[in-house]
């Protein structure tokens, strides 16, 4: 059956590799900052795609009517955008608060929806510790691939009620602009990406986390468990999902 998939951060790296590889037969919208590029990212990808310009930072409500206007509902919402942030509020806005942000709006499109959240190498995910610090490069990166796992789990847990499943996925390391080590990979694919998406098997799985090869990793469940999920996160999402 033709999904319609929404996918942030579509325009390049790893959201424009999956994207790529379901526009074939299935309905696509790829959201990006950048007019000209997204444009050209769209026509590449044929008649299945259409680009939305928007800032997940503050272009929510914007984004959320262009989308209504073009889907009644959506089977998949693919969240891949994300920033080298120099600052601390840079990470929470951009790499985090986003992510929260766009499901809120989105819930009436969601229902029975699936949500997956492209995150970090899921062995720095189970030995860093979580931590508030934010003063440097490595702490930035530490908290944005500790608290986007916490943002699954927690998200998993509270959108049970409107059979929506969330999960994240570790995509392996793919060509992009977001790094400087990254600008120099050869590797474009995201060879498990459209598996994880379409796999009928997979439908049910909820608050689960998938390497690159789409098999299942084990978390530490007292490090990301729901409570602290939810305690951890308070400071940062304003919004309850569940009022």
């Amino acid at each position: 059956m033709k999904q319609n998939i929404v996918i942030t951060g579509g325009t390049s790296g790893v959201g424009f590799s999956i994207a790529k590889d379901l526009s074939i037969d299935h309905n696509i919208i790829i959201i990006g900052r950048n007019k000209t590029k997204g444009e050209l990212q769209a026509e590449k990808l044929g008649k299945n795609v259409t680009f939305i310009q928007a800032d997940l930072a503050s272009d929510i409500s914007n984004l959320v009517y262009k989308i209504n206007a073009r889907f009644k509902n959506i089977d998949t919402l693919l969240l891949s955008s994300g920033i080298m942030p120099e600052n601390k509020n840079d990470n929470i806005s951009n790499n985090l608060m986003s992510h929260y942000n766009t499901v809120n709006n989105l819930l009436p499109l969601l229902n029975g929806g699936n949500v997956l959240l492209i995150t970090g190498n899921p062995h720095a995910i189970d030995i860093i510790p979580i931590c508030e610090q934010q003063g440097n490069y490595i702490e930035r990166m530490s908290w944005v691939v500790t608290h986007k796992t916490l943002l699954m789990v927690y998200l998993s847990q509270i959108l049970k009620e409107y059979h929506i499943r969330v999960n994240s996925f570790f995509p392996g390391d793919v060509k992009s602009d977001l790094m400087p080590y990254t600008q120099n990979l050869s590797n474009t694919r995201v060879l498990m990406g459209r598996n994880i998406i379409l796999d009928e098997s997979l439908k049910e799985k909820n608050g689960v986390f998938f390497d690159q090869d789409g098999s299942e990793v084990t978390v530490n469940k007292n490090k990301y468990s729901f409570n602290r999920s939810e305690k951890i996160l308070t400071e940062y999402l304003k919004v309850d999902l569940r009022q």
